[in-house]
């Protein structure tokens, strides 16, 4: 009885011994990760660059992860805690690559996700590491047998049909949300859209200033006629901004001119006290705006998995 307990005892300390041994998974931070120092800057970035574009194209996620040794773990139990980790891919699609090499060891394996398993199978993943990586491994040269392995999965996962990427959000010297690069001056899409935007941020305008001190700080210094082109202006520098499009800005300062107009807007409101409605929501909107600044600072720029798993298939090869 004795005998099978101190048995069990023992199996279990040498259990949690080689747990405690094995290789730890690196944070996910960049689409190349080189714990060996293999790959020279240059190098990383051309890879990362085209990983990013192969991402933004197709919305797919490769990463490279570089280790010394995969032990006592063999390469595909690594592999597999690694993607399961980092989880590459899109949720709901599963589109991600994991392409691991232990340097040491002399093994490389690409762990295909279930969403690429028809584009990469694996035979096919069993080829790319033995003719284009392996052969270039042998030699010394890791950073070709990379850069050959990821264009031959970029070309398989370039022919399969993916659900299309989110689409990126436009640059700050790019064109804006509206507005076309080939649109005329003239556009009369462009006049409606600044008429109803300029509505809509009149109104909140005219709301703000029922208030007497916010009035005559803005528009106390204007004569009352020309008061309500004033708002008009004062309601068309956002959308300007915004647009950038000369029509988008005519709609909006006549939609606020006439808008001020109709509420007379050339005399100050009656109400000269400010509310608590306008201070609470003041206080809210500072809180939600502090609230949204911890959210967005959170995101931050690291490169992070899509909630995808693994499940696929893949193949190793050794050199």
């Amino acid at each position: 009885m004795f005998r099978w307990l101190f048995g069990i005892l023992a199996l279990l300390i040498a259990a949690c011994a080689i747990a405690q041994d094995v290789q730890s998974v690196p944070e996910l931070h960049a689409r190349v990760t080189d714990q060996t120092a293999t790959l020279t800057p240059p190098q990383r970035a051309s890879l990362e660059a085209k990983l990013a574009a192969l991402e933004q194209r197709k919305g797919a996620q490769v990463a490279v992860l570089i280790v010394p040794t995969t032990q006592p773990e063999t390469i595909e139990q690594y592999a597999t805690r690694v993607f399961d980790a980092w989880k590459l891919g899109r949720r709901g699609v599963d589109d991600g690559v994991l392409v691991i090499v232990a340097k040491n060891d002399r093994h490389v394996r690409i762990e295909v996700a279930y969403g690429l398993e028809g584009a990469i199978p694996d035979a096919a993943a069993k080829r790319i590491a033995h003719d284009y990586m392996s052969a270039h491994f042998v030699h010394g040269d890791f950073a070709g047998g990379l850069d050959a392995g990821v264009d031959a999965l970029t070309a398989l996962i370039d022919d399969e049909a993916l659900p299309a990427p989110p689409a990126s959000a436009p640059s700050s010297h790019g064109r804006n949300i509206v507005m076309m690069d080939d649109e005329p001056w003239w556009s009369p899409l462009q006049l409606v859209v600044g008429i109803m935007f300029g509505a809509i941020l009149a109104t909140l305008l005219l709301l703000l200033l029922m208030v007497r001190p916010i009035y005559n700080l803005l528009l106390g210094h204007f004569p009352g006629r020309a008061r309500a082109y004033a708002f008009g202006a004062l309601a068309t520098v956002p959308i300007a901004i915004l647009f950038r499009h000369p029509m988008a800005a005519l709609g909006a300062f006549a939609a606020g001119s006439t808008l001020a107009s109709l509420v007379n807007l050339s005399r100050p409101p009656k109400r000269r006290e400010f509310s608590g409605g306008v201070g609470s929501s003041s206080s809210s909107s500072s809180s939600s705006s502090d609230g949204g600044g911890s959210s967005g600072s959170s995101g931050g720029g690291d490169f992070s998995g899509g909630g995808g798993s693994s499940g696929g298939g893949g193949a190793s090869d050794s050199w």
